[in-house]
């Protein structure tokens, strides 16, 4: 688990206090050259592995271990498996004449390696999302090209393959697949049977309910336990309107160790300000950390978890911040941009049918231009002219600045090609000409963008990057008919900015054909 700054503090003010002590010692006792005696908490290090001697959850511990070599041992059958069908379906002799086991080798070290980077081997990965995914679709890029010129260039010198090149391209495209299929499976029953097991969130206030009503939203299956210091909250309901809603309760519940009433503790979500807990329960949430228990500050766990940035703990110096890596892509910014062109070009190319046959039903179907045009807010607030085929009536701009799915200003097919998104394929000349990339926050009017920036804190860090056709905020939240819309998704394009990768990329290609085939955008 990565300690993030919160916790460093934390950590930090536990160390002080005892240094502090053991001072007050020396200073009363005027014995600076003797050994000093240890304070009454002594080191936390001494609290630490203390789980290891309680019988609490050893099926869980034990499953974790063994985790990753029950794991190494299915994917070393699978591969043998697909090289062996392919071998099977190519020469009609005996598998084991047939095959090259040094080849299979070059397939196979290359392959588990690739799954361990991208965390394949990871009981806490979660493979069911779309970052597991996308990493391991780069790393399974990787891969190949590292294999292939391993067997060709190494393995295949001097001496003659009984495996052919289909055979080798076929195992390391099919090997891939099935992994990342009976992961995604694992995953889900790995989620069914830890249903019922504890978050705690400690603290009450705002931020304490944000990280509950998320959760809850999210459909998590856990058990809740909130704890706060607060003596008129606790006893209380933590969402009075809720029925389902936890009681408060105070900090004697909080165990060094991840179980609380016998449940596994999932995680520890630090909702309150660290600088004003008590210094017990900091001690205690340190040792938690040092147990390997899943500790989080209030910040870092909406990152991990639900991969947003809330922009009210933002400061004008965020950019500057550990972490922050769109200072160190200009390499990535070159090869984003080279993608673009190709991409684009090859977009117009494919979807000429597409485009010469929306344009016709767009003039067919209602009276006006075919091709809408508007000013929008480019890289650093640059404007633009973007352009998209035109789905609402003419003189629609005049009325409200947000649609909603039953909006009476669409034209007959326009609902249709709002859904699709291909309303959005003319946006493929913005891209080519450099004002828009494929991916990145959405393009706001310019109008709207003025407003936001005057009601919305630090808005304006969204335009560091090139506004895109798809994006992170688009792909995961619907779309904005409000400013409470408009903050949600403010919240995904700040992680976009701070996260800003190829591999972040890739996971919002992934979820951009999912909604296109599906029809889940709008």
């Amino acid at each position: 688990m990565r300690c993030t700054a919160q916790l460093k503090t934390l950590i930090r003010r536990v160390n002080q206090g005892d240094f502090a002590q053991k001072v007050a010692i020396m200073s009363k006792e005027n014995i600076s050259e003797e050994p000093v005696k240890r304070a009454s908490h002594g080191s936390i290090f001494s609290e630490c592995g203390t789980e290891s001697h309680k019988p609490l959850h050893w099926k869980r511990h034990l499953v974790i271990q063994i985790y990753p070599y029950v794991l190494f041992l299915i994917d070393a059958l699978l591969v043998c498996l697909v090289f062996g069908l392919f071998v099977a379906m190519r020469y009609d002799v005996s598998l084991m004449d047939a095959v090259s086991r040094r080849v299979l080798l070059a397939i196979a070290v290359p392959s588990f390696f690739g799954l361990f980077v991208a965390g394949g081997y990871s009981y806490s990965t979660d493979k069911a999302k779309y970052r597991f995914l996308s990493e391991y679709i780069i790393m399974a890029t990787a891969v190949f090209v590292v294999a292939f010129g391993l067997i060709y260039a190494v393995v295949a010198y001097g001496v003659p393959l009984r495996s052919s090149r289909i055979i080798v391209a076929g195992t390391l495209v099919i090997f891939p697949l099935c992994a990342m299929v009976y992961r995604i499976m694992l995953t889900k029953l790995q989620r069914y049977y830890e249903q019922g097991n504890v978050v705690c969130i400690i603290g009450a206030g705002d931020r304490a309910k944000d990280v509950y009503k998320r959760l809850k939203a999210e459909g998590t299956r856990h058990d809740y336990v909130v704890l706060s210091m607060d003596d008129h909250r606790i006893g209380k309901k933590f969402i009075p309107e809720a029925e389902d809603s936890p009681i408060v309760e105070n900090f004697d519940v909080l165990e060094t160790h991840s179980s609380i009433r016998k449940k596994y503790v999932e995680a520890y979500v630090v909702a309150a300000d660290m600088n004003e807990l008590p210094d017990e329960v900091s001690r205690k949430l340190v040792v938690s950390f040092f147990n390997n228990n899943r500790v989080y500050s209030y910040e870092h766990y909406l990152e991990h978890q639900f991969r947003i940035i809330p922009p009210g703990q933002l400061s004008v110096s965020w950019p500057l911040q550990e972490g922050f890596r769109l200072s160190r892509s200009m390499t990535y910014d070159r090869m984003k941009r080279a993608g673009d062109i190709v991409a684009s070009l090859i977009g117009i190319v494919l979807a000429a049918p597409v485009l010469i046959g929306t344009a016709i039903a767009v003039k067919v179907t209602s009276p006006g231009p075919i091709i809408f045009k508007q000013a929008r807010t480019g890289l650093r607030e640059k404007p633009f002219m973007i352009y998209k085929f035109r789905s609402m009536t003419v003189g629609s701009e005049k009325g409200s600045k947000y649609t909603s799915p039953d909006d009476v200003r669409f034209t007959p097919i326009g609902k249709f090609i709002r859904k699709t998104r291909l309303d959005e394929l003319p946006q493929l000349w913005n891209v080519l000409k450099g004002d828009l990339s494929l991916i990145g926050p959405r393009a706001e009017w310019v109008d709207l963008v003025e407003r936001y920036e005057a009601i919305f804190p630090y808005y304006h860090f969204r335009h560091a990057v090139k506004p895109g056709i798809t994006g992170w905020a688009q792909v995961n939240y619907s779309y904005g008919a409000s400013n409470e819309d408009t903050l949600e998704k403010l919240y995904y394009d700040l992680y976009y900015v701070r996260r800003y990768s190829l591999a972040l990329d890739v996971a919002i290609v992934i979820k951009t054909v999912y909604m296109m085939v599906f029809g889940r955008g709008q």
